[in-house]
């Protein structure tokens, strides 16, 4: 091969990902598969989401915009009128898809979500490929990257503390990402190729600018994609490969255009989203209290460490070889793009953990050269073998672990303990009633594990229905708590169905609101329909 040929991945090689790839994605849809043989159907609604489900409400809701024909993106989950913003398009463009066929936005999601998922896959075994040229270290990458993580299973329960990356940060682990939502798979999959790219065109000997023929094409839409899909994965990138042309100049004093020119090529395509993004988040309000509420701090670093587990225990002769020798062929630009991700979350912003996206792939890749290097070396062929059937398993034990976790009240027949993943059916025909009268913009007061559903059920806003994406979040949710639970006096109840931000245009009382006291604020209501348990009231 030339040095413009693309990298060689044999048929058996493609038919073994799609193999794995796909026991991957089907081992990902059980829990779901669980839950509709369940038999929970008869008496409670199944909301569409198991994994990190209160976001998976907001992308509902945004997919519910996009089935209406809106790009721009309003958080129904506050009840503020607001104008839209461009922002996780990928969303309202699968309610485009769900209008356009007439698809069920829930149904459309997680197809989705496979497709993304095996897209990442394949994905990962390129950069594999683009590496090494030995299928079974391709296979040991493919693996490690793909099911690794790290303790969190097992000590989480021990302390009592889920604070551990690999049961709450899905999007460093690809298996985990898989479950959660579309964009994390999809951004996976873009770093992976713009890693591709990128240990091709700085690979010793490799000395041509961007072209179509080498990747440069390639570079420039994988970036732009991320910047709709994930922004702040493409950041530690960017700094990784700065990082690279300045060190590389130290080391030669002499400068070249080649890298910044690559470096470029990335950065040009995502520049006018990322100054749109900073735009709307100091001049639009509704933005700017989104962004200041919507805080991931890092976690503490022995719980880092203790996340990523074995697969960093097996990387640590890699990353001792690459510190030592800081090698042009790989080493230095992942030992770069690892060591930016580590720095930029633990700096002092507030979306720390939104920079740890795709970390395993470095970490994999450290670990890969540390098997063939270092471990296989002192292992003989049978104990490999031996040893794989025990590892493999307990680093995918995490991940597994965050796959059962929602469906265990399934499991126990405590389905009222998960109230937050389904609702009474009642609540299903009271939104379907909201959806059917509704025509333009109205607002509604109920419980939190309603209001987080009934946007993108419905299209309707609520008063307070997530962290997040509800504006004076905590205010807004004392407000609420205070109007069910009855210690309103009659004198006040009215204040928070009619303020000078809006107004409240329906109310609910079912179970789930009655759960929180005694809403004696319903008594001077007008009642419009009841269904079931739940009752409908007008302010």
């Amino acid at each position: 091969m030339n040095k413009h040929d693309p990298v060689y991945i044999t048929p058996v090689e493609w038919r073994w990902v799609i193999v794995v790839s796909s026991g991957l994605a089907l081992l990902a849809f059980l829990p779901f598969l669980w839950v509709a043989l369940s038999g929970v159907g008869s008496q409670w609604q199944f909301m569409g989401f198991l994994n990190n489900y209160r976001d998976g409400a907001t992308y509902l809701a945004k997919m519910f915009q996009g089935m209406e024909g809106d790009w721009l993106v309003r958080f129904l989950h506050s009840p503020e009128s607001q104008n839209g913003a461009f922002l996780q398009i990928i969303y309202p463009a699968l309610g485009q898809l769900a209008g356009l066929f007439g698809i069920s936005p829930i149904a459309i999601f997680h197809a989705a979500r496979v497709v993304a998922s095996l897209m990442m896959y394949m994905a990962l075994y390129h950069l594999g490929a683009t590496i090494w040229t030995k299928i079974r270290t391709r296979r040991v990458f493919f693996i490690l990257v793909s099911v690794g993580a790290g303790f969190g299973w097992l000590l989480g329960p021990l302390m009592g503390d889920t604070r551990f990356p690999d049961l709450m940060i899905p999007e460093m682990f690809p298996l985990y990402s898989s479950v959660v939502n579309v964009h994390f798979p999809l951004t996976l999959m873009c770093l992976a190729l713009l890693a591709s790219v990128i240990v091709q065109a700085f690979r010793p000997g490799m000395n041509t600018a961007p072209e179509i023929r080498n990747g440069g094409l390639t570079a420039a839409l994988v970036s732009l994609a991320m910047v709709f899909l994930y922004p702040q994965g493409l950041i530690p990138f960017l700094a990784a490969l700065a990082a690279y042309i300045i060190l590389k100049w130290v080391h030669t004093r002499r400068f070249t255009k080649l890298e910044p020119h690559w470096a470029l090529v990335v950065l040009l395509p995502s520049l006018p989203m990322l100054v749109y993004y900073a735009i709307i988040m100091t001049d639009n309000p509704i933005i700017v209290e989104w962004n200041r509420q919507n805080v991931t701090p890092a976690l503490p670093p022995l719980n880092m460490l203790l996340g990523l587990g074995l697969p960093l225990l097996i990387a640590i002769p890699g990353l001792y070889r690459a510190l030592r020798r800081f090698e042009p062929d790989g080493d230095q630009i992942m030992l770069l793009w690892l060591i930016a991700i580590v720095v930029l979350v633990y700096l002092p912003t507030n979306i720390q953990r939104r920079f740890s996206v795709g970390l395993m792939i470095p970490l994999a890749y450290f670990g890969t050269r540390a098997l063939e290097d270092f471990w296989f070396r002192r292992i003989n062929r049978p104990w490999r073998y031996r040893l794989a059937v025990v590892v493999v398993p307990f680093i995918a034990m995490s991940q597994i672990f965050a796959l059962i976790i929602p469906v265990l009240p399934v499991i126990s027949g405590n389905v009222n303990e998960n109230t937050g993943i389904f609702l009474e059916q009642d609540y299903r025909a009271v939104f379907d009633w909201l959806d059917s009268t509704n025509r333009g913009r109205f607002v509604v007061l109920a419980s939190p594990n309603v209001s987080l559903w009934l946007p993108g059920w419905t299209g309707g806003q609520v008063v307070y229905g997530h962290p997040f994406e509800t504006m004076y979040a905590a205010e807004r949710e004392e407000t609420m708590l205070a109007w069910y639970s009855g210690d309103l006096s009659p004198e006040d109840c009215a204040a928070p169905l009619h303020t000078d931000s809006y107004q409240v245009n329906y109310v609910l009382v079912g179970p789930q609101e009655q759960a929180l006291g005694t809403p004696s604020c319903a008594d001077g209501l007008r009642l419009l329909a009841r269904f079931g348990s739940v009752l409908v009231y007008a302010p």
